[in-house]
């Protein structure tokens, strides 16, 4: 007889857990509310059986932050027939306070609540970033913004965005933006065909931030191509200074990899186009390579290349008595994110004792895309593409090595069907602090070969 009376109040009380209500919240969990201004709490209440909880009564509390209707910290209210309760509720103008409001059902045993912070307009301040990091002339990017009130995200805030023009500027896809439950907010800007300098302001209620977009320091260096109708052949671009450093990565007769190079050059009056001699060099076998049997040649021609906007340009050029043009404009390849080491995108060699060969790297936000220009079993000028890789450590960089075959480029239609790409073997790049690099590769399942790098100075 003792056990069964001991079992029922045990029983009793699992009926009384089992019977317990349920809230969820209509109102966001996560709000930010100015110093005396209102924002309205509200959530749903349901009974044990999931129906509406309706008249019952639903106490909100919150710790000192601002006051309910009454004027106290303590509030109540009934929910209606769908079992929705609602408040409002002040806050306290006393700088910045962040605090927790909840609300309990009496009856049903459901409770929500809700992470508010209330501040002062002057208060908040800005983190903001670019994705890409680096953003190249021309490439839409966005601008992410995170308002902050102390160590604190502003959630729910409204904050608007326009673009002050300098001497380029851009459009923005939305005036406005709201944090929501994420903390930030994402403006999509895209640049006009401009080279140069603007800024995008950030607003929220009156307090400002700019964010300063300046032109880069070499602003026509990067990858360049035809579009995908023509996608198998392209042309690197290294900018020192005023100088271009271009490489034409194409196919011979045979649709084999060959490439032309025009080191230097000039530009015209307008600073617009960019003309220089245009070469087919000889060597030896990147295998066994001897500089002392490079042979850079004759100019086999002249090219001139027209930049007609930030991200749209064409090439001219006459070489072995053919004249061509295309019409050209930049790869994006890069991923949002800053890079582990910035301002890798450069012209990379041996040095002068293998003068002859080398490599164009370029750099879009946290990826590399580069281009390997040396010499097949012949001697003949040929090339192999790292179009891709990943960040082993914060230095080293690894991906595939791959050897292309195309449609013949030099005075015919370019045939993208024809484009083949084929992995031959894997690479590493390993960026050391001195600013050199290491260059690993293995071909086809060989043995491990060895490339020390430097930067090439024109």
């Amino acid at each position: 007889m003792s056990r069964l009376l001991i079992a029922l109040p045990l029983l009793a009380l699992a009926g009384v857990a089992s019977a317990a209500g349920s809230a969820v919240p209509v109102s966001p969990q996560r709000i930010g509310v100015v110093g005396g201004e209102s924002q309205v709490f509200s959530a749903r209440f349901y009974d044990a059986q999931g129906r509406p909880s309706a008249g019952e009564t639903v106490r909100f509390a919150n710790d000192a932050c601002g006051t309910f209707t009454g004027g106290g910290f303590l509030g109540s209210a009934v929910t209606d027939s769908t079992g929705l309760a609602s408040i409002n509720f002040t806050a306290m103008n006393a700088g910045f306070v962040r605090c927790i409001v909840t609300a309990s059902a009496a009856t049903s045993g459901g409770t929500v609540s809700y992470d508010v912070i209330t501040y002062r307009v002057q208060n908040v301040a800005f983190a903001v970033s670019t994705s890409p990091a680096e953003p190249r002339p021309g490439q839409q990017f966005q601008v992410i913004a995170k308002p902050r009130v102390g160590a604190f995200t502003l959630y729910g805030a409204d904050i608007s965005a326009r673009v002050i023009a300098g001497s380029a500027g851009a459009t923005l896809a939305d005036a406005t933006l709201n944090t929501g439950q994420d903390g930030f907010v994402n403006f999509r800007v895209n640049p006009d065909g401009r080279i140069g300098d603007y800024q995008v302001e950030l607003d929220h209620r009156g307090q400002t931030m700019r964010v300063p977009v300046a032109a880069p320091a070499n602003p026509w260096q990067d990858l360049w191509w035809s579009g995908s109708a023509e996608n198998g052949w392209g042309m690197s671009i290294v900018q020192h200074r005023d100088m271009l450093f271009t490489i034409v990565y194409a196919y011979d007769e045979a649709g084999k990899p060959t490439w032309y190079v025009m080191p230097a050059g000039e530009w015209n009056a307008a600073r617009t186009a960019f003309t220089g001699d245009m070469f087919l060099p000889h060597g030896t076998p990147y295998s066994a390579y001897d500089a002392s049997r490079f042979s850079i040649g004759a100019p086999v021609g002249r090219a001139t290349i027209t930049f007609d906007a930030a991200d749209k340009a064409s090439l001219d050029y006459t070489i072995s008595g053919r004249v061509g043009h295309k019409s050209i404009s930049r790869i994006l390849f890069g991923e949002g994110g800053a890079s582990n080491i910035a301002g890798l995108g450069d012209m990379w060699w041996g040095g002068a004792a293998q003068n002859g060969w080398g490599f164009s790297m370029l750099q879009q936000g946290r990826e590399l895309f580069t281009l390997w220009f040396t010499y097949d079993e012949a001697g003949a000028a040929t090339w192999f593409a790292m179009p891709a890789g990943s960040w082993i450590d914060s230095r080293t960089y690894r991906g595939a090595l791959y050897r292309s075959a195309g449609s013949p480029w030099l005075g015919h239609d370019y045939d993208a069907t024809q484009f083949r790409m084929n992995e031959i073997g894997w690479y590493v790049t390993r960026f050391n602090e001195d600013g050199s690099a290491t260059f690993q590769y293995s071909m086809g399942g060989g043995a491990v070969a060895s490339l020390p790098l430097a930067r090439i100075p024109f």
